[in-house]
């Protein structure tokens, strides 16, 4: 299952509070259930990429958010 728009604000909270507390147990953003996975791909300083996975409900989706990259001098 991909990640509705309408739970992307969700996601982007619960990706938040993981990044605080790795260790901390999230709530899916699309079933409201305990225990997504969340795993960080990303490629910093350019992007952030994460996969959600939650078994309750079936999402696998990869959440991309673009930086800004190294400033230029």
């Amino acid at each position: 299952m991909d990640l509705k728009s309408e739970h992307l604000p969700n996601a982007l909270d619960r990706i938040a509070a993981w990044r605080c507390d790795p260790f901390s147990v999230q709530k899916c953003p699309a079933c409201d259930v305990a225990g997504i996975e969340i795993i960080d791909r990303s490629a910093r300083p350019y992007s952030e990429w994460y996969a959600l996975k939650c078994g309750a409900c079936g999402l696998d989706a990869a959440l991309h958010i673009p930086l800004p990259g190294p400033a230029g001098y």
